[in-house]
């Protein structure tokens, strides 16, 4: 696990996590590691900027890894730092390697999200492979609370411009919701439609 900045300077990186980290996993409500596990944990501290995290197999070893990102500040604040938008970009197949998000709202009211599903407008970047049409549903436990397959830009577009989020083309296959939820736990699902398969992003926005 490697977390760069988006000049591309290294700010932390871990192979097998440390046990001094254990009470950081308390702190913000993360489950447990095995001591002596060759899982990779980093708690490090940033300032305000773009940042990426990668994650790779040791000697090339491939198969399903979780990445999770805890903002340990509290409480936290609009007018402190904060986290305000979180990404993911992967491989998305069929069954159960679809791409699948979670995320946790906490406080105690409602948060306005921006949440999208990018796969067509991935090829104007130079990724190879998009996936052509991405179809997202919204999940609380095993209610599924909204969907999306092709966006509409009357709700999506003056959101995404209010929170930075790059334009999606008029008539593009993306998949964008604008929702307000309750404090608590949910996950984004995100298929192909008709079964398609390709590289596609997913990213959550807190709009304030």
């Amino acid at each position: 696990l490697s977390v760069t900045s988006a000049g591309g300077a290294q700010v932390a990186s871990n192979d097998d996590w440390l046990p001094s980290l254990s009470g950081v996993f308390a702190q913000v409500g993360a489950f447990a590691l095995q001591v002596g596990s060759l899982d990779a944990a980093i708690s490090t501290t940033v300032t305000a900027d773009l940042y990426s995290a990668q994650v790779a197999g040791v000697g090339g070893a491939t198969g399903v890894a979780l990445v999770e990102l805890y903002d340990v500040v509290a409480p936290v604040s609009a007018s402190g730092p904060r986290l305000v938008n979180v990404s993911a970009r992967t491989q998305v197949g069929t069954g159960a390697d679809i791409l699948i998000a979670g995320f946790a709202i906490g406080g105690t009211g409602p948060r306005t999200l921006l949440i999208r599903a990018v796969g067509p407008t991935l090829s104007g970047f130079g990724v190879e492979g998009a996936l052509v049409d991405p179809r997202m549903e919204l999940y609380r436990d095993s209610t599924k609370l909204d969907e999306n397959d092709d966006w509409v830009p009357a709700t999506v577009t003056p959101v995404a411009t209010s929170v930075g989020a790059f334009p999606l083309p008029v008539g593009s296959r993306d998949a964008a919701l604008v929702v307000t939820l309750q404090p608590g736990s949910y996950t984004v699902q995100v298929s192909g439609a008709n079964s398609g398969t390709g590289v596609a992003l997913i990213e959550i926005y807190d709009v304030l």
